[in-house]
């Protein structure tokens, strides 16, 4: 009988124990959220044929209003805070300096714009992201990023 009694306790403790109470949710920026493959252009003119990587992501007090724009090295070193309008998914900078290096970064008409556009080859629907930058190292040239959220397909990622 004691037997018994143990082992029921110990499966009630262990459902118990399993009981998820708090649905945390997701981040305040979320929508705006992800990992984008970009193509980047001066005057509207491409500067380079390949896509690169770049990501956006919360920022660690999960404010409402910054998230974190990186790069990870592979195009300029550039990891900056941007403000955040997430009721209009827009974003911008009046200039931040990156967490790379000693480089400070404007960024205008940064804006996500949600299922508009499709992945190159899966043709999965996606988000789009478009971003003008200007870099204290190249001061004068405004880049234009544009691209779309990674579908993770395979067959969309370069």
């Amino acid at each position: 009988m004691k037997g018994k009694i143990l082992l029921g306790l110990s499966v009630l403790l262990f459902f118990a124990a399993c009981k998820k109470e708090d649905d945390s949710g997701g981040t305040n920026v979320q929508k705006m959220s992800g990992e984008w493959w970009v193509k980047i252009s001066v005057n509207n003119s491409l500067i380079d044929p390949r896509y690169f990587k770049v990501l956006t992501y919360n920022t660690s007090g999960n404010l409402a209003n910054k998230m974190w724009l990186d790069d990870q090295q592979n195009i300029w070193p550039v990891k900056i805070k941007v403000d955040v309008d997430p009721s209009n998914q827009t974003f911008n900078s009046a200039g931040s300096t990156s967490e790379y290096s000693n480089i400070t970064v404007k960024v205008n008409n940064g804006k996500v714009m949600t299922d508009v556009t499709k992945g190159p080859v899966s043709r999965a629907a996606t988000d789009s992201i478009y971003f003008e930058a200007e870099f204290s190292d190249d001061a004068g040239t405004v880049y234009q990023f544009a691209g779309y959220r990674r579908t993770r397909f395979a067959e969309d990622d370069h």
